[in-house]
């Protein structure tokens, strides 16, 4: 598995690579200035007509490397092999380097992020691999153990430069419609006047949260067409029922199974966490580049593939049945992407028909986009966008998560469980003010998370919530697919009126009566969904 990756560097490699970080995967996020000024941006910036995602590739811009620790009067000077013999085994200790410094990272491991995968890199230089896993060179943390960790330095000329860059074949991006906060790996919002333009978000608008390069896979070779490679590319379903590990291709599960269309949002799980720091403090997620994101970590598609709830039960009959006899909590579904990344689910929630569990392989009609999985990706309506593994090539099921460190360690709630399910939303993204009626247009969108309940109500305040007035739900935009359940969004808006207001409000309640809070608890900066607020001139 990871097959097609491996011309930049092998999966365990990848994994290892998380070496020396102690801040959060997703990045910090500081609240920017003002949310209302970021909001006034982003509503006056144009939006040009849709355009296809591009498939051609470019370089991105390199990334400054991050500087080793600076050198400690009369440290000692060891050989890469003398460092390459302190591999952690045999109760010796564990020493990585980093350009010219040699570092003891004994003590740690055992804070370390990834856990057990630093042992991998043990007695290696970890600057390639930070080349990939570019968060080293980005989080402010990284240099302090740096220092903390320095032991000695290495013989001159025996520092490891490479000449490899990961990030030189990544898809063309389009800025007029993404907000870009890191090139390394790429990240990226949609601007608020491209989310609230149509009821489906392109392709070429969708935010994008990578975590390493776009791997290889995600473009077709130069003599297949895009839709045939999709249909020629292989997913590995390990220790299925006769204990062997089947490669299958897409052609042959959309025939046995079948294909479907289902409609559902995507929301990576730092979505709105400036608001969470406005409101509720400081979090893991405060001081790095990511800490403009506003409300646009966001979009809404219809997605085509094949059925989880029909494949699985027919690959894993045994485990499957157990699942379905005792609610399926001993068990958990693992997706394995082509750049090293790893997430899991519970299988229960997988196996549940109702809740429109697929392996995607189309958005609103095309193949997948190179950000955004392709040739497949799991497509899990409600979940975290975490969990909504990209560049498929591996499934397997486990009687405990993933021990990757994006489960383990990062995407998790104040309690320290797994962030799976998102909440209940309402977003406003735009407001304008008519001067002659004196009214104030608003308009935004509303979901119901992993509910998939339908959206009862959208209220609209602006008194600060001692008043509401019920917004217009566009249920008639909502498309007909095979979905189960409302996972997709519903649009809405409203007229209000603007004498004397100065900040306007929305909450949501779905068809159960849930209805957003003012503020929602702290969890750790992920999922927030309080009412959403803004300023209005």
């Amino acid at each position: 598995m990871f097959s097609s990756f491996t011309k930049r560097l092998t999966s365990s490699h990848f994994r290892a690579a998380l070496i020396l970080t102690a801040s959060t995967t997703l990045a910090a996020l500081t609240f920017p200035d003002t949310l209302k000024a970021s909001q006034q941006q982003q509503q006056q910036q144009p939006h040009p007509s849709p355009i296809s995602y591009s498939t051609l590739r470019t370089p991105t811009p390199s990334l400054p490397p991050r500087p080793g620790a600076k050198p400690k009067p009369n440290e000692p000077v060891y050989t890469r092999s003398q460092v390459a013999l302190n591999d952690g085994t045999d109760n010796k200790p564990t020493w990585v380097t980093y350009l010219a410094g040699v570092y003891d990272i004994s003590s740690f491991k055992a804070i370390h992020p990834g856990g057990h995968i630093i042992g991998q890199a043990a007695g290696a230089d970890v600057g390639g691999f930070w080349e990939v896993w570019a968060h080293h060179h980005h989080s402010g943390k990284v240099g302090g153990y740096l220092e903390e960790l320095r032991i000695g330095r290495l013989v001159e000329g025996e520092e490891e430069h490479s000449t490899d860059d990961p990030y030189d074949s990544e898809p063309i991006r389009d800025p007029s419609v993404q907000t870009i906060f890191m090139e390394r790996p790429y990240c990226s919002e949609t601007p608020n006047k491209a989310l609230n333009s149509a009821y489906l978000t392109s392709p070429s608008a969708l935010y994008v949260r990578n975590h390493a390069p776009v791997p290889e896979c995600a473009w077709e070779p130069e003599d297949s067409t895009r839709e045939s490679n999709v249909q020629n590319h292989e997913v590995c379903f390990e220790r299925v029922q006769n204990g062997t590990s089947p490669t299958l291709k897409v052609s042959d599960l959309q025939s046995r199974f079948g294909t479907v269309t289902v409609t559902s949002i995507l929301q990576c799980a730092g979505n709105r966490a400036g608001e969470d720091i406005k409101n509720t403090g400081d979090s893991g997620f405060t001081g790095t580049p990511l800490e403009r994101i506003t409300v646009g970590m966001l979009g809404n598609a219809q997605w085509s593939g094949i059925r989880l709830s029909s494949i699985l039960p027919a690959l894993y009959p045994e485990q499957c049945g157990k699942a379905k006899e005792h609610g399926g909590g001993e068990w958990h579904v693992v997706f394995e992407g082509a750049d090293g990344y790893e997430g899991s689910t519970p299988l229960a929630r997988v196996l549940d028909p109702r809740n429109d569990c697929i392996l995607a392989t189309h958005m609103n009609g095309e193949p997948l986009s190179p950000d955004h999985g392709y040739p497949m990706r799991a497509l899990l309506p409600g979940i975290a966008g975490a969990r909504n593994v990209k560049w498929l090539q591996g499934v397997s099921l486990s009687k405990v998560p993933v021990d990757a460190p994006w489960n383990e360690y990062y995407y998790k709630n104040s309690f320290g469980e797994q962030i799976q399910q998102l909440p209940l939303q309402s977003i406003i993204l735009n407001t304008t003010t008519n001067s002659q009626t004196n009214k104030l247009s608003v308009s935004g969108v509303a979901y119901s998370g992993g509910s998939g309940n339908a959206i009862a109500r959208v209220e609209i305040s602006t008194d600060g919530g001692k008043t509401w007035s019920s917004a217009n739900i566009k249920n008639e935009e909502i498309k007909k697919d095979q979905s189960n359940k409302s996972f997709g969004w519903v649009r809405w808006s409203a007229n209000v009126s603007a004498e004397n207001t100065t900040e306007v409000c929305c909450r949501a309640t779905d068809s159960e009566g849930k209805t957003q809070c003012e503020i929602s608890p702290k969890q750790r900066g992920y999922i927030y969904n309080g009412w959403s607020k803004v300023e209005v001139i």
